[in-house]
């Protein structure tokens, strides 16, 4: 009876040493990146709110005059919003990041050797990880497509009882400044989650 329990335990602890195939590291991999990003908005909501609002009322406003806009000025709003956003990267690579980690970025600035390094070893990680990785990124194409059509019902909900809202216009005005002001951002700060192995070379 007792070689029996020992044989029971030796098959418990090979299951357990078994090494995760990559869906299942991905799974939580996906987990803790969720988990990452909602503590970093937790962590600055005003801050990320604020630099996201911009691009997001510029976005509902084009929607809104995209028919009576002129050329010139959609390529201006474009031009200010894309400049913007690339501002909202480096805001989401720091809100992301800790003390540490943001400190040993900004000592790269302007050391070309250093990001070569560092995306040298961010490729590696890649190039190891492979499946692991392309099931991450289906997590996340997966995920926000899911927050998309959430923010998307929750427009059509509120445009029951606005009488101004019934208009198709209007809901894509209102459908493009959500995914602009929560969605955006948040693909952001989780993608720096995802590549945060370049933060620790």
């Amino acid at each position: 009876m007792t070689s029996v329990y020992l044989a029971a335990a030796d098959l418990l602890a090979a299951a357990a040493a078994r090494p995760l195939s990559p869906l299942q590291l991905a799974w939580r991999h996906t987990f803790a990146f969720w988990v990452q990003t909602g503590l970093t908005v937790a962590r600055h909501p005003a801050v990320i709110l604020l630099c996201a609002a911009v691009p997001a009322v510029e976005r509902g406003y084009m929607v809104l005059r995209a028919r009576k806009a002129g050329r010139g000025e959609l390529a201006v709003l474009d031009l200010l919003v894309t400049l913007w956003r690339v501002g909202l990267v480096a805001v989401a690579v720091w809100a992301a990041s800790s003390g540490v980690e943001w400190r040993s970025l900004s000592a790269r600035v302007g050391a070309a050797t250093a990001w070569q390094l560092a995306l040298s070893a961010l490729g590696s990680y890649f190039a190891h990880h492979l499946r692991m990785v392309l099931w991450e990124l289906a997590f996340f194409a997966l995920g926000f497509w899911l927050a998309a059509k959430l923010l998307r019902g929750v427009v059509l909900l509120a445009s029951r009882p606005a009488w101004w809202m019934r208009e198709r216009l209007h809901q894509e005005a209102a459908a493009s400044v959500l995914r602009n002001l929560i969605l955006f951002p948040l693909a952001l700060i989780y993608l720096v989650e995802m590549a945060r192995p370049v933060f620790r070379q």
